[in-house]
């Protein structure tokens, strides 16, 4: 059956996406009653001949292998980089004509932009998954049950600032786990989370500057609109996001200097749940990038101060910019 060990899967929420990458692994270990191995592609680094070549399977020494390929920036709306797109479609188009016994492909993106090449092609030759955000009450009932699984329980207060936090599910899940560990009560309250929990304006801000480093333009602009209509000012958006790339970029160099994640804590002064996020983002943003995007901080920074351009026209421009891959 055409796109039986193929998969695209779909999604703002990361937790989901990856939660669904564990249960089709699991699920391959338990059909084959042996040990698959997990292969993760760093798919914006690949060039096209390393992208065949890393998809070749010989099972020399594992008989089945998942390969998983995360938010690959071919699979975006931008218009850069045409040609190594088209190369990318041969790469896959070559791959679905070919047999691959044992083999399981998985690639997952942000959004659907049906318009996209390859978008079209993996939805007619691979198994599609969207996975939803959470409604409130879906997101309630699971912070309950991750805090029963610890032995814990949330108090009435406490789980609804969680859900209106507007934190993602990586967020929570790590704040569950750090409250978990860090609380001396069976029953987590409305403060214990406001002493674990970013401040109040980061909070406001958080689901732009995730979905910034995520290079998910369309969050982006929806969490961008959310805090103008809740009368925040795009200077404040933008320190708030310059801060936010400065933690990546401390996160990033102590990542590629093998620093653990207690010890980079520390020297940062960044939660450890932070950091863990963090470092799962280091990847979306090369120093290149990186250092141009500051200037255009400083540029935007530079135009809000001195010109009579739209504050709001500046920012949009700027959320483009870092969505874009260089």
């Amino acid at each position: 059956m055409a796109g039986s060990n193929n998969y695209f899967i779909w999604g703002e929420e990361s937790f989901l996406i990856d939660q669904k990458i564990k249960e089709i692994h699991s699920k391959m270990q338990e059909e084959s009653g042996e040990e698959v191995e997990l292969l993760y592609l760093d798919g914006d680094e690949l060039s096209p001949p390393r992208l065949l070549e890393e998809l070749e399977f010989s099972p020399l020494f594992s008989l089945q292998r998942m390969v998983v390929i995360k938010r690959p920036f071919w699979l975006g709306k931008s218009g850069r980089k045409l040609s190594r797109n088209e190369e990318i479609l041969k790469v896959i188009q070559g791959y679905f004509q070919r047999e691959t016994p044992g083999q399981t492909l998985v690639i997952t993106a942000a959004e659907h932009n049906s318009s996209n090449a390859l978008v079209k092609l993996l939805d007619k030759k691979a198994k599609v998954i969207e996975c939803k955000p959470a409604n409130p009450k879906h997101l309630a009932d699971w912070i309950k049950a991750e805090f029963t699984a610890r032995g814990r329980k949330i108090n009435t207060m406490g789980l609804s600032l969680m859900v209106k936090s507007g934190q993602d599910m990586y967020y929570l899940y790590n704040l569950i786990e750090k409250l978990s560990l860090v609380s001396e009560d069976k029953t987590i309250s409305e403060k214990d989370i406001e002493n674990q929990i970013s401040s109040k304006d980061e909070i406001k801000v958080f689901k732009l500057t995730n979905a910034l480093l995520d290079r998910n333009l369309k969050a982006s602009f929806q969490a961008f609109y959310q805090l103008l209509e809740q009368g925040e000012h795009p200077v404040f958006i933008l320190f708030m996001i310059v801060r936010q790339f400065n933690s990546l970029g401390k996160v990033k160099y102590y990542q590629e200097n093998r620093t653990d994640i207690i010890e980079i804590s520390r020297l940062t002064g960044m939660r450890d749940f932070a950091v863990k996020k963090l470092m799962s983002q280091t990847r979306n943003f090369s120093w290149d990038e990186i250092q141009y995007l500051f200037k255009q901080f400083l540029d935007a920074d530079i135009r809000f101060k001195s010109t009579s351009q739209n504050d709001k026209t500046i920012m949009e421009g700027l959320l483009i910019e870092i969505c874009s891959k260089k």
